[in-house]
């Protein structure tokens, strides 16, 4: 089974809220962009929150995430999966990202918004209990992928909790 291995974060001295995922796509990779496949909902659930059309170059989304104080970066640093499934993550080849240094190197970051429940369990097993995170807020929200049962509407409404959250 291959190592996979994620992408750098998108954050800077302004963002406030980290949005994490697991390990980014095949695609994702292939690229070098976060979310670049059209059937993941991540652009078009921000757009709808912050009523602003995101367009499709990647330059744009990422003035589009400088502009709302939003930084996405994975739960994973690497690890051994076949495809681009989170299924296929085999779990005893995770290693994780460095979250406490990405918090103490930017602590404008006030609200972690965690994308599914696998990046949910990983975040509460290996960081929520370390002293860099008391002060911040976790939210669990609702993947963005396509795969997710869930309404795009519904995605929408459980996303905004981040943002509310942040002021």
């Amino acid at each position: 089974m291959p190592l996979t291995k994620g992408l750098e974060p998108v954050v800077d001295d302004q963002s406030r809220i980290l949005i994490l995922g697991t390990l980014p796509g095949g695609e994702s990779l292939r690229k070098g962009e976060y979310y670049t496949k059209n059937s993941n909902q991540f652009w078009s659930i921000l757009s709808r929150i912050h009523g602003e059309q995101i367009n499709s170059d990647y330059e744009s989304r990422l003035e589009f995430l400088h502009r709302y104080g939003i930084a996405p970066w994975d739960i994973i640093k690497k690890a051994k999966r076949v495809g681009s499934l989170d299924k296929n993550i085999c779990k005893s080849s995770i290693v994780p990202n460095d979250l406490v240094s990405l918090i103490k190197k930017y602590p404008s970051i006030k609200v972690i918004g965690l994308k599914g429940r696998k990046t949910e369990k990983h975040f509460n097993r290996e960081f929520k209990n370390k002293p860099v995170f008391y002060s911040l807020k976790s939210e669990y929200i609702k993947c963005s992928s396509s795969s997710n049962p869930q309404s795009f509407e519904e995605k929408v409404e459980n996303w905004k909790k981040l943002f509310v959250a942040q002021t």
